[in-house]
């Protein structure tokens, strides 16, 4: 802000909402002190920037470690965070409206206090949590509402008691000494908010319909309040003389570089303020900054005072439906910040900012030309409008809102399941899928009845529901449903990140995390061959060197139920990473010898329980790529070892319950089912992120290259079937271990999700080597247990003794050992 923007001089008086003291006449001269007040106004704004962007953002982060601890999120943390920052920020406000000897001062004082008003008022409505995505926006649109509303009522309040005497000393400023705004003013506003949109259509979705709609009802419902807040009362203050809005002179009034610069910048921070308020938590960062960068541009316009509110409307409203519109909030975790979702969110919030910056200077120095040809501005806005469209429909068209999944009441009953391997697995199948027929029966004809889209489930007795939030309660409410689980969808990306494709090996020989495990020992009697190891993960890349050649092959080795691709790739590098430590070739994997086949169920980093569900189910009966689950799934061809290098925590939409009876179902039918422990330690109890938690998993804790139990590694004990479980049952190496990466390179990575393979690996060798051992679960987890090797120290901020057998386990997994002991 410069010196002019603040100064006294001529305005127009307000007279209602926010209630700006009238200004000094012109003989009065301007007070000595008005530098230090022009001071106080920059390190104010500045201060009040810095509070609301770093509180929201920091609270946004500690959202984000809890999210990755899988611990839940008070409901009042955000409206307590908002509400201390409001109170903060309005310290530094809360001078500025008493400066009455400084109008301009006084109305940008107001201005700040009523966003921080509104800050506060408004950060409640986060108390609907992030995943009820429709409600919270409802709870907005609502809530700006009545906002708008009484502002309104007070306006007209204030306007109701200004005297008789007031009417007729400003009878003429209605007319002629203050001019409706220039004719393109709303057209111009309107075509800045669509250019701000355009970034985020290119690279963003949109969600479904209704979160579409209500998407837009905030952004109406918020313009509405920013006109009251920046509108009429405050750009009175920044006008121009009555002749001097006609020349262009600043010789009585404001000019235009000082309306700019200081009411513009002001006028951004209010609008900053504001904005903290809508949107999911994390989302509305983006949004602040953008609005922000606004003010300028909206500045420019406003070389007339009256009916200002409708032309900051105009540019807000767009400039906000964008984020809302075009992404989602479950999306913005640090999970898949880097490199996805960030990407696409910093070039779009970049590109609106430069694009604010660079409207607003060409609107300043062109504004007396523009502004006068409301046909011209009105095409401008219409070709915006077009663009926008057509951004999004080359991008990334359609609604991709997310899913309900509905768990019956009804689960089969797998007990008493016997018999050799092949007849586990198909009475096991058997039994699902008549319990899920016969249960979902009524439901199903409901859904068709009602023409919702739905996907049916056996392995958990379930159906995934394409339709809103506000359709929960009628799912619920039916007797033959135990509960009902949000299912997000992430938004397509119009430019996904490619993986890292690693180096090249230095050596083909046995790496030392393979040694670590006693692998090589037992290669000379079995290397895992006859055994098959079904992935589900990422992806996996089936061309590369390392399992290319024993991909088990056939129409039903390959399931991508996400991406609906017909054979082996990984777009994200995870699955082959963790396929190569279970079983690749040279000096790699723990079995080089076993087939494999493999299933996406997370390309992204993350996904839902439908996703998770859907690999599983090909896991346990294996189907033709475009086949029908149930008519075409073959439980004779289910792979014997089953590697599981994910979690499913709340953000996903996973209770603690809903994949239990799936692992259960493996069990059951002798498939061994290994998962990692997780990467949320070392906190005791951290290993509750399913389907780590329970009881039928074999989970995988990680150890470093000196064998101390990796800081990371989640530990237990868990509760599991309403009792206590030690978990994990085991531990590998996991920290810094080679294995393959996409494109046929090579590369290390760290994590629980390297080390389940490791134990993946171990099972096939023990099984390949003793044949008589296959689909007897509890028998092989008693060996590898018996056989591990005690883990006796833990890394540097972490203990062993904390949280005793439930940190690494029985110990590390020793493979030679555990074959040799039961030959």
């Amino acid at each position: 802000m410069n010196e002019d923007a603040l100064n006294t001089g001529s305005a127009a008086e307000p007279t209602a909402f926010p209630p700006v003291p009238p200004p000094a006449s012109p003989a009065d001269s301007p007070p000595r002190w008005r530098g230090l007040a022009l001071a106080y106004v920059i390190i104010a704004g500045v201060a009040v920037v810095g509070i609301a962007l770093v509180a929201l953002t920091g609270g946004w982060v500690a959202d984000q470690l809890k999210l990755y601890m899988d611990e839940t999120i008070s409901r009042g943390s955000w409206p307590m965070l908002t509400l201390i920052t409001a109170v903060v920020a309005a310290l530094f406000c809360a001078p500025l409206p008493f400066l009455r000897r400084l109008p301009r001062v006084a109305a940008v004082g107001w201005a700040w206090l009523g966003g921080c008003a509104a800050m506060a008022v408004l950060g409640a409505t986060r108390v609907v949590p992030v995943a009820a995505g429709e409600w919270q926006l409802l709870v907005q649109a609502v809530a700006f509402s009545i906002v708008a509303g009484a502002l309104w009522l007070v306006a007209r309040w204030g306007d109701r008691r200004e005297s008789p005497a007031d009417d007729h000393n400003h009878a003429g400023d209605n007319e002629a000494d203050v001019a409706p705004p220039a004719p393109g003013a709303f057209w111009l506003a309107l075509s800045l908010g669509g250019l701000t949109i355009l970034p985020w259509a290119w690279f963003g979705a949109l969600g479904g319909l209704w979160e579409t709609l209500l998407a837009a009802a905030v952004a109406l419902a918020f313009a509405a309040v920013a006109a009251f807040v920046v509108g009429d009362r405050y750009w009175s203050t920044f006008a121009p003389s009555p002749t001097d809005a006609e020349t262009g002179s600043s010789r009585t009034g404001v000019s235009a570089a000082a309306r700019i610069w200081g009411g513009g910048s002001a006028a951004g921070v209010a609008l900053l303020l504001l904005s903290s308020g809508v949107g999911a938590a994390g989302l509305q960062i983006p949004i602040m900054i953008t609005l922000a960068a606004m003010g300028f541009a909206i500045a420019a316009v406003m070389s007339r005072p009256r009916r200002c509110g409708r032309v900051v409307a105009a540019a807000v409203a767009p400039a906000v439906f964008g984020p809302l519109a075009f992404a989602d909030g479950d999306e913005f975790v640090l999970a898949l910040l880097n490199p996805e979702i960030g990407q696409w969110a910093g070039i779009a919030l970049a590109t609106a900012v430069v694009t604010a910056w660079i409207v607003g200077l060409v609107y300043g120095v062109a504004q007396r030309r523009i502004v006068a040809y409301p046909s011209a501005a009105a095409a401008l806005a219409v070709v915006v409008a077009a663009a926008c469209v057509a951004a999004n429909g080359v991008s990334q068209p359609g609604l991709h809102g997310e899913k309900l999944f509905v768990v019956m009441e009804k689960q089969a009953d797998l007990s008493g399941v016997d018999g050799d391997r092949e007849q586990r697995l198909t009475e096991v199948h058997k039994r699902l899928i008549d319990t899920a027929k016969s249960s979902q029966k009524s439901l199903r004809a409901e859904l068709d009845d009602r023409g919702l889209e739905y996907q049916s489930f056996y392995l958990v007795n379930a159906i995934e529901v394409d339709t809103d939030q506000f359709s929960r309660s009628w799912l619920e409410s039916r007797d033959d449903v135990a509960k009902v689980l949000l299912s997000p969808q992430l938004r397509p990306l119009r430019t996904p990140a490619g993986p890292d494709t690693g180096t090249k090996l230095d050596s083909t020989d046995p790496q030392p995390n393979i040694e670590k495990v006693g692998a090589p020992k037992v290669w000379d009697k079995a290397d895992g061959e006859g055994i098959t190891i079904g992935i589900s993960d990422s992806g996996v890349d089936g061309d590369h060197p390392a399992f290319a050649d024993r991909f088990r092959g056939g129409d039903d080795s390959w399931a991508d139920p996400v991406n609906d691709t017909a054979k082996p790739n990984d777009p994200n590098g995870h699955g082959t990473h963790a396929l190569g430590l279970a079983l690749g070739g040279n000096g790699v994997g723990v079995a080089p010898g076993a087939e494999w086949i493999g299933c996406t169920n997370l390309p992204r980093n993350a996904a839902n329980p439908a996703d998770y569900l859907s690999c599983l189910q090909f896991m346990l009966a294996p189907y033709p790529h475009g086949g029908d689950p149930v008519a075409d799934g073959d439980p004779t061809r289910a792979p014997h070892v089953l590697n599981n290098s994910w979690g499913c925590p709340g953000i996903e939409g996973c209770d603690a319950t809903v994949l239990g009876g799936a692992v259960r179902a493996f069990d059951a039918a002798g498939v061994f089912f290994v998962v990692s422990a997780g990467n949320s330690g070392p906190t005791c109890g951290s290993a509750k992120t399913p389907p780590a938690n329970y009881r039928y998993a074999y989970s995988v804790g990680a150890v470093n290259s000196d064998d101390e139990l990796a800081s990371f590694s989640s530990r237990g004990p868990v509760t599991a079937d309403g009792r206590k479980v030690a978990k994990p049952e085991i531990s590998a190496p996991g920290v810094d271990v080679i294995s393959a990466m996409p494109g046929g390179g090579y590369g290390p990575n760290t994590g629980t999700s390297m080390a389940g393979p490791h134990v993946a690996g171990a099972v096939a060798l023990l099984w390949s080597a003793n044949p008589e051992l296959v689909g007897d679960i509890e028998n092989t987890k008693d060996i590898l247990n018996r056989t591990a090797a005690e883990v006796t120290k833990a890394e540097a901020g972490s203990s062993l003794d904390d949280c005793g057998e439930n940190a690494a386990g029985a110990g590390i997994v020793d493979v030679a050992k555990a074959v040799s002991e039961k030959s």
